[in-house]
């Protein structure tokens, strides 16, 4: 309970410093009013990520993060076990990224409120057509040197074994030939959804050196999500030999 209470101290928090930093600014042809640019605004959700982690008592192991760009863009693909990753996420990478995430998101306190301000799609998994779209704006996005991040399983899960990863996920990575970076989430739903209260707990994460897709075999490029997958897969492995 107490640290169910800190975290959201720590939010209300953050919200409070940032609230007096908002201002209008442009991306693309479109103005908004935000916290500010988008590094900015990485740089304030990644001090909000890290508190809130602090907040919950929770331990990050993390491996290969030598791995991890200064710059991109690239395509970040993990496994998903809880709305925590998208926070342990923000707390290790070194550069914005946009996550394409289910519209839920949006309904998070202060973070969905950074999603948006960061240039973040949601995807309506529901509406064939939606989703379409939201890929074709990733695509869009990577092109234009900003890097996305994906959880192609598209729900998350619990049971040891992932998910099969949607093919349609890859297209932002077959449409622009950008570097994946595949990582591997390791008991992040100990922070919340095994007992429905947050708990003090240590969490793993496993980052996999960059795939080159142009470096691939003709039948790894053909069947990317499953030459994915089995990397992420393997990438748990290793983290349960730690």
């Amino acid at each position: 309970m107490l640290r169910s209470v800190g975290v959201v101290s720590t939010m209300v928090w953050h919200q409070f410093r940032t609230v007096l930093k908002r201002k209008e600014y442009t991306y693309g042809n479109a103005k908004h009013e935000a916290y500010g640019s988008r590094q900015e605004i990485f740089k304030m959700a990644k001090a909000m990520s890290k508190d809130m982690l602090k907040a919950a008592g929770t331990r990050l192991e993390v491996k290969g993060e030598e791995n991890l760009p200064e710059s991109g863009p690239v395509l970040y693909v993990a496994n998903h076990k809880s709305v925590f990753d998208i926070v342990i996420l923000m707390s290790i990478l070194k550069e914005p990224g946009i996550f394409i995430g289910k519209k839920e998101v949006s309904k998070m306190p202060l973070v969905g409120k950074w999603f948006e301000d960061m240039g973040s799609i949601y995807i309506d998994r529901e509406d064939p057509r939606q989703s379409l779209k939201a890929i074709l704006k990733g695509i869009e996005e990577l092109k234009k040197g900003q890097s996305v991040i994906i959880f192609p399983e598209g729900t998350r899960t619990y049971a040891p074994e992932m998910k099969d990863f949607k093919e349609g996920s890859f297209k932002l990575a077959t449409k622009t030939n950008v570097p994946i970076i595949p990582i591997a989430l390791q008991d992040t739903y100990k922070i919340l959804e095994a007992s429905k209260s947050i708990k003090q707990t240590t969490a793993y994460m496993n980052i996999g050196k960059p795939i080159y897709i142009d470096q691939l075999k003709e039948e790894e490029r053909r069947n990317l999500p499953h030459y994915v997958h089995a990397i992420v897969v393997e990438l748990l492995n290793e983290i349960t030999v730690l």
